[in-house]
């Protein structure tokens, strides 16, 4: 359930399927959770490289599991010689 100017409206059903059951961070607490500022993950999500739900024009919320699994994609390996 979303919480909407002091009603209570039910999850979209597009978005019920992917958030039921899971906890779902702000970009601050997601910041803190991955050692990086905020102004980053902004950076990271214009990039597209940070999956997130938009619950309404100002409301943005991190599933951290899909995260990481995401920024993994990014990740450096080093190359043995």
């Amino acid at each position: 359930m979303l919480n909407i100017a002091g009603g209570v409206r039910e999850t979209p059903k597009k978005l019920a399927p992917a958030i039921r059951g899971r906890e779902l961070l702000s970009k601050q607490e997601l910041a803190l959770a991955l050692g990086v500022s905020t102004r980053t993950l902004t950076l990271w999500m214009s990039q597209k490289r940070l999956p997130f739900f938009r619950m309404s024009s100002r409301l943005i919320k991190f599933d951290l599991e899909r995260v990481k699994n995401a920024l993994a994609h990014y990740e450096i390996r080093e190359v043995a010689q």
